[in-house]
């Protein structure tokens, strides 16, 4: 018995398939990797200082200084005043998290303390007394209450580490 030319195309179309896969996983592990790096050397930039330009900033000196200039000075103003884009530690956010009965929220949260041992967010809400403690962990989504910006959470909570180092507050 010996193999007809049915045989042999459904033999080549295997191994193109086969080609094809292949092909398509190589692809998806170099644009991964890609990624990976990409991630890995911004965090290594915030982990270095730089303040990227998604997390929460202010304008102010990078050392205390009296001659601050007010945040509502406009832009060609400010520049060459010393004023840099400093972390806000305190920024009003909008948050995605789920509680603790694993149901999804979303909340617009002015922080009022970032604890990095117990890795917590303290804030109130915009109704009295509503002041919520939130784990790191559980956040989903953060974005910047005003502007809709979405922010890296873990990004910016490194920022603050290092903002805090860089000011012998550990």
């Amino acid at each position: 018995m010996g193999i007809g030319p049915a045989h042999w195309q459904f033999v080549i179309a295997v191994l193109c398939g086969a080609l094809l896969l292949f092909g398509a996983m190589w692809a998806w592990r170099r644009v991964a990797g890609r990624r990976d790096a990409e991630r890995r050397i911004e965090a290594a930039r915030v982990r270095s200082g730089h303040v990227p330009l998604e997390i929460p900033t202010v304008r102010g000196a990078a050392g205390p200084s009296e001659d601050s200039v007010p945040d509502t000075l406009p832009e060609w103003f400010i520049q060459g005043k010393g004023e840099h884009a400093i972390v806000d530690e305190t920024p009003r956010i909008r948050l995605r998290y789920v509680d603790g009965h694993d149901r999804k929220i979303e909340c617009i949260l002015q922080v009022d303390q970032l604890d990095l041992q117990k890795k917590l967010i303290v804030g109130h809400g915009e109704l009295p007394g509503d002041i919520r403690r939130l784990p790191l962990h559980r956040i989903v989504s953060a974005r910047i209450a005003d502007s809709g910006q979405r922010f890296n959470i873990d990004t910016w909570v490194d920022a603050v580490r290092v903002a805090r180092r860089r000011r012998g507050q550990t």
